[in-house]
C-alpha cells in the first residue's frame, strides 16, 4: 500500500479517543417507573412518543411475543413488551 493511500485511512481515525478530543455525548437515563401509565394501552406512536417522554428513554423498543431479542444492556433504552393485541404488558429499561 502507498503511503498516500495509508495515510488517507489513518486520517479516519485522527481525534478517536486522542487526549483533547471532545468525549462521546452522555445518554439519556431511562426511567421505567415514569413508563407505568402504558401498561394496558395500545402501542402506537402516540404511546411511543408520551414513553419516551415520561421515562426520558432515548430508544423505545416494543417486543411483541415470541420475538427475539439482544440481551446488552442499553441504560437509555425502554423496553415494552406486547401482548399479541398489542397492548402494553410490561415496561422495563435496559
Amino acid at each position: 500500500m502507498g503511503a498516500a493511500a495509508a495515510a488517507l485511512l489513518l486520517s479516519g481515525c485522527a481525534g478517536v479517543g486522542l487526549p483533547g478530543s471532545a468525549p462521546p455525548a452522555p445518554r439519556a437515563a431511562c426511567d421505567a417507573a415514569a413508563a407505568q401509565f402504558a401498561l394496558g394501552k395500545s402501542f402506537g406512536p402516540e404511546l411511543e412518543r408520551e414513553v419516551r417522554a415520561r421515562s426520558g428513554a432515548s430508544i423505545v423498543r416494543w417486543l411483541s411475543p415470541g420475538q427475539a431479542v439482544t440481551m446488552e444492556f442499553n441504560a437509555a433504552r425502554l423496553s415494552l413488551t406486547l401482548d399479541g393485541r398489542g397492548q402494553v404488558v410490561k415496561a422495563a429499561c435496559g
